[in-house]
Parts: structure tokens; sequence; C-alpha cells
């Protein structure tokens, strides 16, 4: 198995290479001794209607021999262009031909100019256009949402550098019918994150989570992005395990010329600068996400059998090759800062070489201010009384980084081969403390929690595009992926209160605890489409057929450990780094014991998935264009789970799915689309969902337990879209779908003795319906005042029911209730300024999600659910000087309180306070 520091090693000597070539002056890379200077022109060669790229045109400097053919994908390069104003031709059989005129071509350097052709059909007669009309109309045709074969949302990294969002997962909020939840996983349309599945540069990424099949995007830092799109409605070459969205996040592209950018910001959270607040006391390599060897498990602890005879000798040496460490470190909060840099180009060491080197790094302080937490039980009068209930706040340092190294290069003029490799890092260092009080105990309690967990995804991708003839094409990829995600060494301790009114250490298995949680997994992934043009290729009638294959292996190891003390309650009075430290493990002390918490599980699985598919895409006439098609998909999940008690267990599922796919788009005008789908997708259970092996957490948390006899879930479903785009960068959509689920997994939760208890079920049925607003217009309408403002918002109504398995014995709150995480509602809005320069950006971001079950309850108990919130973000851009610009970024203004209510008992609550940052950026 690969390692990170594999991939990072190669990622570093790819960084110094590309910027060592990077930074040789571009003067040398051009032939000395010419007659007169020269440039050079780039670009694709694209159809109007569809935007694809069109191979074998003539590209030529019209009154000149010079010219060159586009190649695969439609692109082409034209070296050694006299300088200055110049006329470009471009035919095509079946293509109307279009001479482009203006075009200023730099002294030894390059200007990018895509074209865009029209169906001979079309257009009988050859056209001229200059060259700032031509790349208007060709910025329409790449138009993501008005060209895409099915219903999709683009975010692109100009509107992500409009906003303060600074991940991936910010950004795509603002997607319509995107809500995010715990600031990390996407929900579309009202679903679940189980529905929803994310790629990287069309490859699919591996979950660090052990209990979610999405990817957490906020790994992904935004200054690495090109876009993040999502697409709604699934097309046999596309994997079909999602029912909510599939989410491609593309990192930055070559630019036509050598660039360089740098960026840096500092900032704060009002909540956190200058309060005291509980922080984790750190162990070595927490700022770089590495943590050091200080944070592994002992190995008087992982070498002990627990089952057989341990003496106490080996008790007191896990006390004291433990790493001592339980209580928290108060201290005043700080600032955060970010810094970035990327460079990127077509030329390295005189060679033609696409290339992007990017690399970024954050750190941060949050809190969780008047944060609050309860367990609830049945009162009179359907109220929910709380066992346990404690407040307190919780403190934490994040870093992020993450790096990207991408390579291009075109072969003769029918290949191209790229490289893509990305690595990004996470971590958090937080502390908890409350106090209150436990119903079970009757008395008081104080909890204090140390958690560092480090999240980690890498990527290595080749791939290739192959234009074999003028109507045969071939595309494949190869994904290596690795995610980890460590949670070392945390702690929990809990102290009661005694009859004397002092607190000492709970004298049970939950009053003293250590957690070596450690998940790995890697994901080799394969793909080859092959596309047939059929009759007149400007008809872009095609028959396209491809297989997918991925191999994912996943380890999880969750460890629990309980630290007692059996000394007197003087000693127990004490910290608890003194009751586990020396004094109390000495050669003749008998005051310690650790013991496995033997519910605590651990699991392995396999994953082996096949795919083949054949589909269409084939134009009835000049307005209907009819996509069809059906793909095959097996998968076979091996899962074997194991309990620190014993206890073993295997689950396995094994199906063979055929999904079709009918979409009907239909070109209203030039400016109007209609788009209408139906198709079947799938949904799997998540590994952890299939181990049936409990995760519990300590005094008050949720114990979460699998189950082995889950099914997979069949989703059908029905799209209905209206498009119009009545003037550049302007759109009104509305749509309507519907989706019918077989059999979908959900999670319920019921609390016993103090501590809830969640597992998941299918339950018989479920429907999910909703429509779908979104508009942007320009302003301009209401004076000449108005013209530099833009409006534009999206808004997502839906409704869904489930009906629930009482057959099982589960008796549930609700037989027939909504989906959990569906929301009734979701508003993002939004206005922006530009200036006339297009230097002097303003934006201005709402949000508001409505209540949504988080977990459904188990009668007596009610669905626990998370209450709306209205978030109000704010974005400046403005220059400096040259080619310096500024940004003031304002983030969670409201700061409104998240709230996860329980009939009358907030279950969990806290406000996580307002962030405000500037920053520079320079760009050369």
């Amino acid at each position: 198995m690969r390692t990170y520091a594999h991939v990072l090693s190669r990622f570093a000597r790819q960084l110094m290479l590309a910027m060592t070539a990077a930074v040789v002056p571009a003067s040398t890379l051009v032939a000395q001794g010419a007659d007169a200077p020269v440039g050079r022109i780039t670009g694709r060669v694209i159809d109007t209607k569809s935007g694809q790229g069109i191979p074998s045109a003539g590209v030529q400097i019209v009154g000149t021999t010079i010219g060159t053919q586009s190649g695969v994908d439609g692109r082409y390069t034209i070296a050694r262009v006299p300088a200055g104003t110049t006329t470009l031709q471009v035919r095509r059989i079946g293509y109307g031909p279009k001479t482009i005129t203006g075009i200023m071509v730099p002294v030894n350097g390059s200007i990018e100019l895509d074209i865009s052709l029209n169906s001979a059909d079309v257009q009988l007669a050859a056209i001229s256009v200059t060259a700032t009309k031509e790349k208007g109309t060709v910025n329409e045709a790449l138009n993501q949402q008005k060209n895409a074969t099915n219903a999709v949302n683009a975010i692109t990294a100009e509107q992500i550098a409009r906003s303060p969002d600074n991940d991936a997962a910010q950004a795509a909020q603002r997607v319509s019918g995107v809500t995010v939840q715990d600031g990390k996983y996407l929900q579309v349309r009202g679903l679940g994150e189980r529905y929803t599945t994310a790629s990287l540069n069309g490859a699919r990424i591996p979950s660090p989570e052990p209990e979610r099949k999405v990817v957490p995007l906020d790994l992904f830092p935004a200054g690495l992005l090109q876009d993040v799109t999502t697409t709604k409605t699934f097309t046999p070459d596309q994997p079909g395990d999602f029912a909510g969205a599939n989410v491609n996040i593309r990192t930055k592209e070559f630019p036509a010329t050598r660039q360089i950018n740098y960026s840096t910001s500092f900032g704060a959270n009002t909540s956190v600068l200058g309060q005291t607040l509980p922080f984790a006391p750190r162990a070595g390599g927490e700022l770089i996400g590495f943590a050091g060897t200080a944070r592994s498990r002992p190995s008087a602890i992982a070498s002990a059998n627990f089952l057989g005879n341990v003496t106490q000798n080996d008790y007191n040496q896990m006390a004291l090759q433990q790493r001592n460490v339980w209580n928290a470190a108060p201290r005043a909060g700080g600032m955060n800062g970010s810094f970035g840099a990327s460079t990127g180009g077509n030329t390295i060491l005189g060679k033609r070489l696409g290339y992007v080197l990017s690399g970024n790094y954050g750190y941060s302080e949050e809190t969780r201010a008047n944060e609050r937490f309860a367990v609830g039980n049945q009162g009179a009068n359907n109220t929910v009384v709380p066992l346990t209930s404690v407040s307190g706040s919780t403190g934490r340092s994040s870093i992020q980084w993450g790096g990207i190294a991408n390579f291009s290069k075109l072969i003769g003029k029918s290949s191209r081969l790229s490289l893509n490799t990305t690595a990004t890092r996470s971590a958090d260092n937080e502390a908890r403390m409350d106090r209150g009080f436990d119903e079970n105990l009757s008395d008081s309690i104080a909890r204090t929690t140390l958690r560092y967990v480090e999240r980690g995804v890498a990527t290595v991708t080749g791939q290739g595009e192959h234009q074999l003839s003028d109507r045969n094409k071939t595309a494949w990829s190869a994904t290596y992926a690795s995610t980890t995600r460590r949670e070392p060494d945390r702690s929990d301790v809990v102290y009661s209160r005694g009859g004397d009114g002092k607190f000492s250490l709970l004298a049970s298995l939950d009053g003293a605890r250590r957690l070596y949680f450690d998940l790995r997994e890697t994901n080799n992934t394969a793909q080859v489409d092959h596309t047939i043009n059929v009759g007149n290729i400007a008809n872009q009638n095609v028959v396209k057929v491809g297989a997918y294959a991925r191999s994912t292996n996943r380890s999880a190891q969750a460890p629990i450990y309980s630290f007692i003390s059996r000394a007197a309650e003087d000693v127990r009075a004490q910290s608890a780094d003194v009751i586990f430290g020396a004094t109390q493990a000495c050669a003749s002390c008998n005051q310690i014991n650790v013991q496995p918490i033997g519910q605590a599980g651990s699991y392995t699985a396999e994953d082996r998935t096949t795919a083949a598919y054949l589909m269409t895409d084939w134009g009835l006439g000049e307005r209907i264009r009819v996509i069809a098609g059906a793909r095959v998909e097996k998968a076979k999940i091996d899962v074997a789970s194991s309990t620190q008690g014993g206890f073993t267990a295997g689950a396995a599922l094994d199906n063979t799915d055929v999904l079709p796919s009918l979409l009907i788009n239909t070109k209203l005008t030039e400016n109007q689309n209609l788009r209408f789908g139906i198709t079947r997708t799938l949904a799997r259970p998540e590994y952890r969902e299939l181990a049936p092996v409990t995760f519990r957490d300590v005094l008050g948390g949720v114990s979460v337990t699998g189950n082995d006899k889950l099914k997979r879930s069949l989703i059908d479903n029905v799209d209905l879209r209206y498009e119009a785009f009545p003037n550049t960068g302007e759109i009104l959509s509305i749509g309507v779908f519907a989706k019918q689920f077989d059999r979908p997994i959900e999670r319920v939760e019921s609390a016993t003795s103090g501590a809830y208890q969640a597992r998941f079920q299918n339950a018989l049925k479920a429907v999910n319906v909703g429509v779908e607003l979104e508009a942007r217009k320009q302003l301009s309408f209401l004076g000449d005042w108005a013209m530099p403002f833009t409006g534009f918002s999206n808004v997502t109504i839906m409704r869904s029911s489930v009906d629930l398995d009482t057959t099982t014995g589960l008796t549930v709150t609700d037989k027939s209730r909504r989906l959990v995480g569906q929301a009734p509602f979701v508003v993002n809005a939004g206005l922006s300024y530009s200036s006339e320069s297009g230097r002097t950006n303003a934006t201005v971001l709402y949000n508001v999600v409505g209540d949504r079950i988080y977990a459904a309850g188990v009668t007596p108990l009610p669905n626990i659910v998370e209450k709306s919130r209205k978030v109000l973000d704010l974005s400046l851009r403005f220059p400096v000087m040259g080619s310096l610009s500024g940004r003031v970024d304002a983030r969670n203004l409201l700061d409104a309180r998240y709230r996860f209510m329980q009939g009358n008992l907030e279950r969990e609550g806290y406000n996580a306070g307002r962030t405000f940052s500037v920053g520079l950026s320079w760009q050369q």
C-alpha cells in the first residue's frame, strides 16, 4: 500500500522541477535569430450547439501558409505567428466556415482563442467576426448549464473568488437545492449525504469518514478549485449510486501563458479572539496534520491479552507508557491566517507541456460558545425531560493544507495525456469542558474531552484522450486514491460530586477513557469510454460504450480502553494526570486498572464494483436531442467486524443492477431549453452500517450499531426543467423532480439508561418531490446607476415521506414521516457589484435552510430536528496597485444559534461566532 509519504515525496519533486522551469524567462524559450517577432495562438474549436470539441478542423492565418489542424477535443496550437494584428480562418466539412479578425498576437507571447462553429445546415454562408465578439460567443457556447447533456449547476473559480468561501463545501452550498451539514457534508434536494457522491477531476474520491459515504468537501481549499459542478440527473456513463447529485471538483486548469499567483489573509473570530477558551495541548505534528508518535497506542496496551492474565505490573506499565495528558489548557483565543501560491503555463524547458502547481495552507481557531448537550427521556404531557444535561464550551485549533501538481501533454494532434495529483490534509485539535447534572448518578458531573482528528486524501489520476479518426474517440482514466482518518489518543474524563460536595473521578468504566481510531482506505479505479460519431459529423450524433471497475479496501480500528482508579477518594479528587501518573503507577502500587470496552468495534471491508454501459446521444431534427441507454453495475461488498470482547461477525452484499436512463432535451429557442429525464439509480449501505458492532461514546454520547441485514436501495427519478438565458450572465430556470425509493436506509435513535442508541434500518419505501427555481438578472433595467449590480437567487421547495418497517419490533415515533436530512425548503440569495473595469467586486450572500430531521426518534421520544438558521456573508475585492489586489470577508454575520431539538428539549446547541478577515493577492 502506498503511503502519504510516497505521494508527498513525488509531489515535492514535481513541484521543484516545474517551479524551476516556470521561472526561466520566456525569452530564453524562444528561438533566436528569427526574422520578425512572433507569438503563438492556442485554443479549441468547438460546436456551438453542444460545446463539444471539433477535431480535424483547418485553422489558418489568412494571407500566409501558417496553419494547423485541430486535434483531440478540438485543441489547436499555431506557433511562430507574426506578432501584431492578424486574421484567422477556420474550416471543417459539415460546418460553416468562419473568419476571426482583429486578433492581437503578443511578441514572444501567447493568446488563447476558442472558436465556435455552426453546422452547415444552420449557417449557409461564411461569416466573419472580431476576436472580441468571438470570445463572447464562445463563453456562451461553453456555458456548462446551457449546453450540458443533463441537468447541472456549477460554481466557477470566478464566483468562488468573489465570495468569502474558504473550501469546496462552502462554495457548493451556493448551488440550487444544496445544503451543507456540519460545515462539510453535502445534501442535495433534501436527501441525506448517502445519496450524494463526490469526484475529483472526474474520479471517485473515497471517504475518510467511518459512517458516511460522501467525502467532507471542507478538505479542499478554495484556492485549488477551477469549479464545483453538481450533476442532478443520471446518464449511463456515470456511476449509478446517487440520487441527489454527483459533485465533481475540478482543480485548476492550465493557462495559455505563464502565470504566478500569491495570496495571503489574516483575521479572527469575534467569539475566539481574546476570549479564554479550553484548548487541547499539542504533542507534536498537529500543525501539519501528522500527529507524532507520542499519541500512539502504548505497546503495553497493544500487546496485552485482556482475555488472559494481565498483572498489576502490566497495568502500571500501561499507565506509565500512556501520554499522561487529560486536561485542557485554557488560554486566550488567537487569530486565523492563510497563504497560497500557484503557477501554471504550457512550456517547461522549451517543451510544450501544460502544468499547474498550487499549494495552500491555513490555520484557524474556532469555538462552540454557549454549548449545551442533553439526553432526554419521556416526561409528563408528551414533554421530553433531560436525563443528562451539561453546558460549557469547546475550543478548536484547525489546520488545512492542500496541493496539486497537474500536467498535460499533446502527443501529435490526435492524443492528449494528463497526470493530475492532489494531496489535502486537515487536522482539528479541540478541547471541550462542560458541567451539568446526570439523572442516573443523581448528581452533578464535570466532563473534559481532548480530541485530535486528522483527515487526508491523496489521489493520482492518469488520463488519456485519443482521436482515432474523425468519427472515433477513446478516453480512459486510471486513478489511485488513498484516504485516512485518525483520531489517536482521544481522552474523556468524567467527575461526579460526592456527598461532601467535592468532585472526584467517576468510579466506573465511564470515568476515564482513551480511544485510538485509525481508518485507512485505498481505492483503485479504471474507466474506458469509446465514442462513435454517426452520420453527418456536424449533427453530433454519437453512440458511446464504456467499462468501469473500482476496487476498494478499508480497515477501521477503534479500540477503546477504560482507565480505572481504585485509589482513595482524596486521590480521585485530584487531576487525572495525577491519578494515573507515576506516583500511582509505582512498582508497589496497585491502584490502576485498565480494561478494554467490550462493545468497541473494528472492521475491514472489501468492495469490488464493475460496470458496463451503452448509450446514444441522438438529434431528432435541429431542436430535440435524445440521450438514452443503460448501465449494468455489479457490486460485491464483504465486511468483517469484531469487538474487543471477542465477538466477530461478517456481512455481505452482492447485487447486479440494470440502471436505465432516458433524457430528452428540447431547444425551444436559441436561448431556451426544456429538459425531461427518467432514470433509475441506487444507494448502497456504507461499510460501517453493515458491521454489527458498536462504537460507543463517553457518558451521554451515542452508541452506534451497524446492521448486517441492510439491503441496497433502488431509486426511480423523474426530472422536468425549463431554462432561459435571456442575456449573457443571466438565467431563469424552473424545475420539478420526483423520486420513488424502494427500501431506503434510515438512521433511528432511542434513549436508554442515559445514552442514545442509534441503528440503521431499511424502510419500506419513500417519496421525495420538489420544485427548484433559479434566477440571475443584471439590474440595469432599473437605470444606469444599477448597471454594475446583479441579483441572483435559487429556491428549492421539497416534500418527502417515508414508510418504516415496524415488523422488526422497532417502535418508531412516526411510521410515516419526512426522510432523515430532508429540509422543506432551501433559499440562497445574493447581490453582487462589479465595477466597469471588473477589478472591484462586492457580494452579499444569504442562505437559509428549513427545519430538517437529524435523527428519527423511537417511541416515546420525538424526532431530533436541526432547526432552521439564517446565514449572511459579505465579500469585497478591490485593486491596491498594479497587480496587487485586496479582499475583505465577513462570515456568519448573524451568528444564528445551531440548535438540535427533540420536542421541547434542546438536545444540542451552540454559537460559532462571526469571522472577519482581510487579505492580499498578487498575480503576474
